[in-house]
């Protein structure tokens, strides 16, 4: 009996040999709260330990089959004579250790197993509820998640070895898994049973969050979740040596990417948009958007703008509405914001904006109209808005379709970020969606011919399109509010992880400081590495000047903070494609990715046909498919400023992140 594939699966299937089918992969907020448990208490580090997280090596006697494996896979491939002999020997071990499960009672049915060794920061054990063979790999998951920030117990042969060495539990079913595909005439509704048993054991180790667990890529397996990804299909006798080879034999069609001045070549032809007598010596701008960083990128362009229409000196009085501050807390930027600030989300909308801000699980209180005509008397009150030259609106983007509404295109601008619908769900529900289309029909038909709707991130753009028929301008963000106060001038040789507050940020920072020991320890020199996180205090651009590199992860597909040190002029390390997926796509809700609502997804049902040959949508839903809509992510990629802009420094493994930085 086994989770997977048995010792003869160079055979006919073994009667009775399934494996149960599986759910998609775990919710990501669950095992985001998991991490955050484990990572409070890294364990410390000795030089040994990347060798054993990343490639199960010096593990003792009782695990010598793992540097076996390794190398086979390494040399001969995963159809080698070695390796298959190596995976079906282990696979046979572990089907033995089940049944012996099985016949002590232990899967029975909602068990609780613990297992020696693996516990909490508070020195409890590690209780897992499984309900079948099916829910062991979870076992693996908590092994592999002690293995990166504990200090793990020395794990005999219990579990087949598998506790010593979870990302063996992978490698070893994809080699049986494999070998069933392509060897084997199998029916579809076997290898159908294969594939489940190993897309469950690669979904709870590998893949969400998808850069927690799984850094393969900086291993020396031989292979990489990308290149066992592109096989977890279920065509039988086909198969892809790697990633590489996938994509030649899988070509996409490259981006369509335009200009500003190609789209809108009459813009191009104008000598100022301002008119002379607009250029008072105090000209006054609403900024309305809840992201302070991009309201301050704004006010800094529209000054820059001012002043080269006018052609004299002059300040630009500034009026923020419903901002939060964000990464600009605790700084001389924030401060001026703060003090800017006309009306907060809260004392508008009745609540925060985000469960990050305090937003509680409350049904929706808003009616779309009934937000329109409050927007409309509140607008008519505001001294500040009513005088000011121009109004700047952004995120979220359907608050710039209410104030539009509610106040006409006259003196709006609209920058698209985010999502259309992004936080919409919270604050309306689905049942306003028949009233907000037609507002947003009335806003693209009045705005779009004027060109005053455009873009800051490329993707955004194309969604717009996608989702309601509104193609705004590609106008990238400048953060001229940095270049003008702060320039990249070094003073030491440190890198900075710049703003690593985000879920995958823990594990890839266990694994720098693994291997920086392991560096160390060789002998080989490398740079001091300074977490820029929320346990510290927010620096400002001058100080982040003065690193000598800069490393970034993406969260989302664009980021204000990107644009922000592009103007700083600082190296920047981001990581390169295929790498780049697991960082762009998980937690992508904010540009309509599966951890929004479904309703971000929602397309205006009078929204004409698209010319790009994917869906953005249908590779982000709520269900994660680790082997399907492989093209659908790598076309979309091409849209994101993260692989479109040439002075990035990519990287594709941790290694050659340390290799670059040190040059």
């Amino acid at each position: 009996m086994g989770a997977g594939f048995g010792r003869c699966w160079w055979l006919a299937p073994c009667a009775g040999h399934l494996a149960p089918a599986i759910t998609s992969s775990r919710n990501g907020g669950d095992e985001v709260e998991e991490l955050g448990a484990w990572a409070r208490g890294w364990g410390q580090l000795t030089p040994e330990r990347a060798a054993a997280f990343l490639d199960c090596d010096g593990l003792g006697d009782d695990h010598i089959f793992w540097p076996m494996f390794r190398e086979a896979l390494k040399s001969e491939g995963v159809l080698g004579v070695t390796t298959l002999q190596l995976a079906v020997r282990k696979w046979g071990e572990w089907e033995n250790y089940q049944e012996q499960m099985v016949e002590k009672g232990q899967l029975s049915g909602n068990s609780i197993i613990t297992v020696p060794g693996l516990n909490y920061l508070n020195g409890s054990e590690v209780e897992l509820h499984i309900n079948g063979l099916i829910d062991l790999p979870v076992i693996f998951q908590k092994a592999a998640y002690s293995h990166l920030f504990d200090t793990p117990p020395k794990w005999g042969a219990d579990y087949a070895g598998f506790l010593a060495c979870p990302i063996g539990f992978v490698l070893v079913q994809y080699v049986i898994f494999i070998a069933n595909k392509v060897r084997n005439p199998l029916g579809t509704s076997l290898l159908k049973d294969y594939w489940e048993g190993m897309v469950n054991a690669f979904g709870l180790i590998y893949a969400v969050p998808s850069y927690v667990l799984d850094h393969s890529e900086s291993a020396h397996w031989g292979i990489t979740s990308s290149d066992i990804a592109v096989n977890l299909n279920v065509r039988p006798g086909h198969y892809y040596e790697s990633y590489d080879s996938y994509l030649e034999e899988n070509p996409i069609p490259p981006a369509q990417l335009t200009d500003w001045w190609q789209d809108a070549p009459s813009l191009a032809s104008l000598d100022a948009v301002l008119v002379t007598d607009q250029c008072d010596e105090r000209i006054p701008v609403a900024l309305i958007g809840e992201h302070g960083p991009v309201n301050m990128d704004h006010l800094s362009t529209i000054t820059a703008a001012f002043q080269s229409a006018c052609a004299k000196p002059l300040e630009v009085e500034a009026g923020h509405f419903f901002t939060y501050l964000w990464a600009l807390e605790g700084t001389s930027q924030g401060d001026q914001l703060r003090a800017s600030l006309q009306i907060s989300w809260e004392e508008f909308w009745g609540e925060p904006l985000t469960k990050s801000q305090g937003r509680s699980e409350t049904l929706p209180r808003w009616s779309v109209l009934g937000a329109v005509q409050a927007l409309r008397g509140w607008a008519w009150r505001n001294q500040f808005l009513r005088r000011a030259r121009l109004r700047v609106c952004c995120e979220p983007l359907w608050l710039c379709v209410l104030m539009h509404a509610a106040i006409g295109a006259g003196r709006l601008l609209v920058r698209v970020s985010m999502c259309l619908l992004h936080s919409f769900a919270q604050v309306f529900g689905e049942q306003e969606l028949p009233d907000f289309w037609p507002l947003v029909r009335r806003m693209g038909a009045e705005m779009q011919p004027q060109a005053t709707i455009s873009a800051a991130a490329r993707i955004s753009a194309e969604i717009l399109h996608f989702q309601a028929s509104i193609r705004p301008l590609y106008v990238p963000a400048l953060s001229l509010h940095v270049s003008q106060t702060a320039k990249y001038s070094p003073t030491s040789s440190d890198v900075l992880l710049f703003r690593f507050r985000l879920p995958g940020a823990p594990g890839f920072i266990r694994v720098i400081q693994m291997l920086t020991e392991e560096a160390r320890a060789s002998g080989v020199p490398v740079p001091r590495v300074v977490i820029m996180d929320s346990s510290k205090k927010s620096l400002s651009f001058q100080e982040i000047g003065r690193y000598r590199v800069l490393a970034l992860l993406p969260h989302v597909p664009y980021a204000q903070r990107l644009p922000d040190v592009f103007a700083l002029a600082s190296p920047t390390l981001v990581p390169a494609l295929p790498l780049l997926h697991k960082f762009l796509w998980p937690f992508a809700g904010p540009f309509c990715g599966r951890s929004d609502p479904d309703l971000s997804r929602s397309v205006d049902p009078q929204a004409g046909t698209c010319s790009h040959p994917f869906s953005p949508f249908d590779f982000q839903g709520k269900v994660f498919h680790p082997g399907s809509f492989e093209e659908d992510r790598r076309y979309w990629a091409q849209y994101t400023e993260w692989e479109i802009w040439p002075h990035l420094i990519r990287f594709k493994h941790l290694g050659a992140a340390r290799v670059r930085s040190d040059r």
